[in-house]
């Protein structure tokens, strides 16, 4: 037993003996992330809870059990957190179980739970302002796909951009900021992907790491599930799923009702501004704090970036550049790591 797994446990026992629960008997380690907190499965001989070590240093502690609590009372299906030690950075929340819809999702299934998926988004979506929720600025996008140059392309990979490639990128990050700032302004998740959902037992979707919850563009969530790193829908479910979320939107009034085609561009181009991000941001992962184990996401993501860029005229040069030079760079770099 680890240092850290050792101290939660002994302070999570204190604080369920103390509240009159079992104590737990073992705490097994959970899923790798990508931030600096961990997570660890209590078990007890009655039920399990959920055991966090999150260094009040690096993370937002405050925020996060702000967040349980204010998306629990707007009915979003959220892990409560039990008892907390923010400044040893130590909580104990619910149990939502091991049916992550990373591993859950199949074709026969995958409406069923995306549907589930879209109540809680809009459930997010149609919250309130307040004093703690931020909003993301246009100046914050732009420095969210900076990322890109910095840790991908020059980091990671090493690649230096001529005068010419710096245009077509600079022509990207303009198309995707005009079009951002444009749209309906909702509370977002954030990063609603499959690897932060769960199956509930009452058929709900369970939303995990809401942390970063913020004020921004209406399709930051759509895209980042219907185009999931780890579940793929063809381009006539994209629009399928899409429609659904749009429909059931436009009856709270948080979108006007329109067809998908007009504004799949939008979609789009949101999904642009995500996937640069990540590319940059799981790059500086491995780059900066040593962990490798989300760098297979960035050939999928490039793909995605190429893909989409493909389709409009005014990004088909980025497109090829990326196909053409970029991919390429990523394959050797991958293979010289992994």
């Amino acid at each position: 037993m680890s240092d850290i797994e050792k101290r939660l446990f002994e302070w999570s026992n204190s604080m369920l003996i103390s509240s009159g629960r079992a104590k737990a008997i073992e705490i097994k380690p959970l899923r790798q992330e990508a931030s600096t907190r961990e997570y660890f499965r209590l078990i007890s001989k009655e039920d399990s809870h959920i055991g966090v070590f999150s260094p009040p240093s690096t993370e937002l502690n405050e925020q996060f059990i702000f967040l349980s609590d204010f998306f629990k009372k707007e009915g979003v299906s959220v892990p409560g957190v039990l008892f907390s030690d923010i400044e040893k950075g130590l909580m104990l929340i619910e149990d939502f179980g091991d049916n992550l819809y990373q591993i859950s999702l199949n074709q026969k299934n995958y409406h069923h739970l995306f549907s589930a998926a879209i109540d809680e988004m809009i459930c997010i979506h149609r919250c309130p302002a307040h004093p703690n929720l931020p909003s993301l600025s246009k100046t914050q996008m732009a420095s969210q796909m900076y990322l890109f140059e910095e840790w991908f392309l020059d980091g990671l990979l090493g690649l230096k951009i001529n005068q010419i490639e710096k245009q077509m990128i600079s022509i990207l990050y303009q198309e995707v900021l005009n079009d951002l700032v444009q749209q309906p302004q909702v509370l977002c998740h954030f990063d609603f992907e499959t690897r932060n959902l769960m199956v509930l037992e009452n058929g709900n979707a369970g939303v995990l790491d809401f942390q970063d919850a913020t004020f921004g563009p209406i399709f930051l969530d759509p895209v980042a599930l219907f185009k999931d790193l780890y579940f793929d829908l063809s381009e006539k479910e994209i629009n399928n799923m899409l429609r659904e979320y749009i429909s059931r939107s436009a009856e709270l009034n948080l979108i006007e009702k329109l067809d998908v085609q007009k504004v799949r561009k939008s979609f789009d181009l949101t999904g642009l501004q995500r996937q640069l991000r990540i590319l940059g941001t799981l790059s500086r992962l491995h780059l900066r704090d040593g962990k490798v184990f989300r760098l297979p996401d960035l050939t999928k993501t490039l793909h995605f970036v190429i893909e989409t860029s493909s389709k409009y005229v005014e990004l088909k040069d980025v497109a090829e550049y990326l196909k053409k030079k970029v991919a390429p760079a990523l394959s050797l770099t991958l293979k010289g790591i992994l």
